[in-house]
């Protein structure tokens, strides 16, 4: 076989934009494999990617897609820890390990880093750097998600929020790929959980995965003063933002003083605006959480095969309805992933 189908992007837009075609699978360089792809996750990231809002480092003609897992095909020369035939899923970054942030635990920052794409197709040459090898009990749906949704929140909740027993978390965005996993991965380090979520049909699944409460409100909604009730008066401790700018301002004002508001996601284009002083006054830290590193990702696998995190999968889609996955996922009425197979 020497051609593989596609979703290929030759512009920013509306869904239709991504193209199914037939083009040749790619090469491989030293330390690269070639990665059959069988899961491929569509995130809230692709479709920002793909209608403009994200614009970094994007080029045409392009293939998107950084959520994957899959079987090895072939493995370059210089490639030393994977073989034919092993099951991975990535991170979603390539990292040089070189350079003076890689050597100080600040790979997601790398000098050097590259986004992951390609999933969005049969076939992909990826960085042995960025592959993880995943157990025969972990679905490759499962896997496709593990970089960029569970391995994130782990980072978000465990490594920069440093979630313990006792305190209280604000997830926003809670059913979606990040949301649901900070919510179990809170719940497991013994913390009160509150879910925000702007659907009412959603609260009980929600409940199901580990919420204490469930918030619902709408966009621009002032949910603070439910949170504060729900808390007592005091506020939430930590907030596991994975929306942005739309419900900072509220997020912000249902948190405690000394609480740790940790910045996961930012869906939209807009600024957020804040006094200083509010930040000195509540005695606020402001923690920005940037992807995953590679340890945490291996954690993150085996805390997915031990059964202590469950992600979710909304639908599966095969490769030819790669549009309609990502009107679904803007839609946003599902609970976790919508996952293509190519």
């Amino acid at each position: 076989m020497t051609t593989m189908r596609a979703a290929v992007m030759y512009e920013q837009g509306p869904a239709s934009v991504l193209k199914i075609e037939t083009i040749p699978i790619p090469d491989i360089a030293p330390h690269e494999v070639l990665l059959r792809i069988k899961s491929s996750g569509v995130s809230y990231h692709d479709v920002v990617e793909r209608n403009g809002t994200y614009r970094f480092n994007v080029h045409f003609p392009m293939i998107i897609g950084y959520e994957l897992s899959g079987i090895v095909e072939r493995v370059g020369g210089a490639v030393q820890t994977l073989a034919e035939g092993d099951r991975v899923c990535c991170k979603p970054f390539h990292s040089c390990g070189m350079c003076r942030l890689c050597r100080n635990g600040h790979e997601t920052a790398c000098e050097k880093r590259q986004p992951v794409r390609g999933g969005y197709a049969e076939f992909t040459a990826i960085a042995e750097e960025t592959l993880v090898k995943i157990p025969d009990n972990v679905s490759f749906d499962h896997a496709c998600m593990m970089g960029a949704a569970t391995g994130v929140a782990l980072n978000a909740v465990r490594d920069t929020a440093h979630v313990t027993l006792g305190d209280t978390v604000l997830v926003t965005g809670a059913s979606g790929g990040l949301g649901l996993p900070s919510i179990e991965l809170a719940r497991a380090a013994g913390a009160t959980v509150i879910a925000v979520s702007r659907s009412e049909h959603k609260r009980q699944a929600l409940l199901n995965i580990g919420a204490d409460h469930v918030v619902i409100a709408g966009d621009g909604e002032d949910f603070s003063k439910e949170v504060k009730a729900l808390t007592d008066g005091q506020g939430v401790s930590v907030v596991i933002d994975n929306v942005g700018s739309r419900v900072f301002t509220p997020s912000f004002r249902s948190m405690a003083i000394a609480g740790r508001y940790a910045f996961v996601g930012q869906l939209f284009r807009e600024n957020i605006s804040i006094n200083p002083a509010l930040i000195f006054f509540k005695r606020a830290q402001l923690l920005g959480v940037g992807s995953v590193r590679r340890d945490q990702l291996e954690d993150a696998v085996k805390l997915v095969a031990a059964g202590k995190v469950h992600p979710q999968v909304a639908a599966v889609l095969p490769l030819e309805d790669v549009a309609r996955a990502h009107e679904m996922v803007e839609a946003g009425d599902q609970i976790g992933r919508v996952v293509l197979h190519p």
